[in-house]
């Protein structure tokens, strides 16, 4: 079962995948990433600044995406 910020990103990208027409399945985005990741593209090609962010924190929760890279020490 996921964690409940995995439960509430899920239930805010099925509105938006569902309103941009997008095929999505929540159940597949826990368990297989390369899936995950290529759908979070698609939703995050978007000029919806909400839905940005909201696969920007999904991909972040998920392992999905490095914010480091290019972060000095």
């Amino acid at each position: 079962m996921p964690d409940p910020v995995t439960e509430e990103l899920l239930g805010k990208l099925v509105v938006m995948a569902k309103e941009s027409g997008v095929e999505f399945d929540p159940g597949r985005m826990t368990t297989d990433m390369d899936y995950a990741y290529q759908t979070l593209m698609e939703l995050g090609n978007t000029h919806d600044q909400i839905q940005g962010l909201v696969v920007m924190q999904m991909l972040k929760h998920l392992g999905l995406l490095d914010l480091s890279d290019g972060m000095s020490e």
